[in-house]
């Protein structure tokens, strides 16, 4: 194998640990080896790993001589802060070196999305580009990617990225085809620094290379490439060999651990026997692919995976063969469970239909407890899918979130209690008939439990819906509110007028205000739009959700006390459980 290629496939942290090399079959120890000597029964695993696509390498374009005389395009990616810090380059520019010609852009559309107007501006007119600023799991993968582009059309780029990002924007460049792009660093954090540290920042080194940031920003633009930046050529990233073994199960649980395979618990050994037994619970051949995921759209290259794949997964999660559709609708979907945001994101399925009676999944007492294998272990296998049907789930490069959520280990997994609920199933809202089996899905930053009223005894009393308002008012708009209410809470709300969800939901949305200022200082909301935003004030108080829509609401509970959780989740899709049977 070349060094090259050795050094692209250990940036993408993708080269399986060979099996003999793990802890749990080179131990030195006398008391490992006794271990392995004397258990019997070795057997035969499966690989749970999906199919990345190959890598096509992208030669870089040629560096310019020199920047004197040249026009350098300086783009933001849209991050906060990220014209600031660009706008203090223009000024070192015009301080240190005054013959180079620097252009503010800002890109237009998402943060991954490409500007066609602006790039064919710049294939004209630029000479390089600097862009920034990857800050966070998705403006790093984008600014990455982009300056690929960039590199493409033929212009040398800087893409500036900040130091609590490195490994992912060097996974992300290799996983792109370009695993020497020439990325330079900054302190982190940019976002919040006045001017001043901003251009401290400038006249201090990069924290990688320890060389002065700006020489390395020029550098990135002018040095001349070396044969490996030249390169070009397919890479198909290797995720190990089918099988796994013969060896002890207590050995196979180390290597999966080792290898990044699982939650960090014990696993079901996926043999083959077992995952065979999974695949009867569906009717869909084995090798049908059935989708595709990546830990967050845009900013890694999805991976495809198969029905037999997902059967891996399901036996290691220790879900049963009847369970299997349920989860081939999760894999269909393409929904990671661990979206690779700095925020500890979380997901949540609501379930509905006959098909929670015929898996005896729990929608009573501890609904949302670890008390059902069913809920259980439908949940975890969505984790471990996320982890090994797209490369997901690992920290530093697919997975940012700054502390971790206890919900990822098995997510969140609702079925609805619509026989004790007055209002309409959720999956009936949606347009499905009552007897079709639907999973729904949620996406936020996670859940909390509250109570009604002051007083509140065994039956709502009025003003609960008041309550409701002030549990959900300190929730951040980014995302709506999945309002789980034990059917006493659903029932009592009836009483006091809500005969629907929707009613409710209204209620809510107008009874949910923000003052226009607070709304200001928000970093993702936005004001009203319209004839009558023009006489709005600081003072004027505005719903902090625009639509009614941004409030879903489930019935679970077992009516031991009249509860309710609010997650701060968006709604994502439904679909169907039947097709999968």
């Amino acid at each position: 194998m070349t060094l090259k290629r050795r050094k692209l496939l250990s940036l993408m942290g993708m080269t399986p640990v060979a099996l003999a090399a793990t802890p749990a079959f080179a131990k030195a120890s006398s008391k490992a080896a006794a271990v392995v000597k004397t258990e019997t029964g070795k057997i035969t695993a499966l690989n749970p790993r999906g199919m990345p696509p190959a890598i096509q390498l992208v030669p870089m374009a040629t560096r310019l001589n020199a920047l004197d005389g040249k026009t350098i395009y300086l783009v933001s990616d849209g991050f906060p802060g990220a014209d600031a810090f660009l706008n203090q380059i223009k000024v070192w520019f015009s301080k240190n070196m005054p013959a180079v010609t620097t252009e503010f852009r800002l890109k237009s559309g998402g943060f991954a999305d490409e500007d066609p107007k602006l790039f064919a501006e710049m294939k004209q007119k630029a000479n390089g580009v600097i862009m920034a600023i990857g800050h966070c799991s998705t403006y790093t993968p984008a600014t990455v990617g982009h300056c690929i582009t960039f590199e493409k059309m033929g212009l040398p780029s800087a893409p500036i990225v900040t130091i609590a990002f490195k490994d992912l924007a060097k996974t992300n460049a290799a996983k792109r085809g370009m695993p020497d792009e020439r990325i330079c660093f900054t302190p982190h954090p940019v976002w919040g620094k006045n001017d001043a540290e901003m251009y401290g920042y400038l006249e201090g080194n990069d924290p990688v290379t320890g060389k002065p940031f700006m020489k390395e920003v020029i550098s990135a633009l002018t040095t001349p490439l070396n044969a490996d930046e030249q390169k070009s050529g397919t890479i198909t990233p290797p995720v190990g060999a089918p099988t796994f073994g013969p060896e002890s199960s207590r050995n196979l649980q180390q290597y999966y651990l080792d290898n990044g395979m699982t939650d960090t618990l014990p696993i079901i050994i996926p043999t083959d026997d077992l995952v065979e037994e999974m695949l009867a619970g569906t009717s869909h051949k084995p090798d049908e692919v059935i989708g595709k995921m990546t830990p967050a759209q845009g900013a890694f290259p999805p991976w495809s995976y198969n029905v037999r794949q997902c059967a891996v997964n399901a036996v290691m999660a220790g879900a049963r063969p009847e369970y299997f559709p349920t989860i081939l609708a999760i894999a269909s979907t393409g929904i990671s469970a661990l979206f690779s945001s700095t925020n500890s994101l979380v997901s949540a399925a609501v379930i509905n239909g006959p098909i929670r009676d015929k898996l005896n999944m729990n929608y009573g007492i501890g609904a949302m407890g670890p008390f059902n294998q069913v809920n259980a272990t439908i949940g975890r296998a969505w984790t471990l899918m996320s982890r090994n049907l797209d490369g997901g789930g690992i920290p530093g490069e697919t997975y940012m979130g700054t502390q971790g959520n206890v919900v990822n280990y098995s997510n969140l997994i609702i079925p609805e209690n619509e026989k004790d609920s007055p209002w309409t199933p959720f999956h009936v809202q949606k347009g499905f008939k009552p007897d079709e089996n639907i999973i729904s899905f949620f996406f936020g930053f996670g859940i909390q439990q509250g109570q009604g009223g002051r007083g509140l005894g065994i039956k709502p009393v009025p003003h609960f819906h008041e309550a409701m308002a002030h549990n959900v008012s300190p929730f951040a708009s980014l995302f709506g509110a999945l309002i789980v209410v034990d059917p006493l809470v659903a029932n009592g709300l009836g009483d006091l007028g809500f005969k629907t969800k929707e009613q409710l939901a209204d209620w809510l949305q107008k009874n949910t205000l923000v003052s226009v200022k607070d709304v200001k200082s928000m970093l993702f909301s936005g004001l009203p739009r319209g004839p009558e935003a023009a006489n709005l004030t600081d003072d004027s108080m505005v719903p902090k959700w625009q639509k009614a829509d941004a409030f879903n609401f489930i019935v679970v509970g077992g009516q031991t006390n009249p509860y309710h959780q609010i997650g701060n989740l968006s709604y994502r899709m439904s679909v169907s459980i039947d097709k999968w049977v």
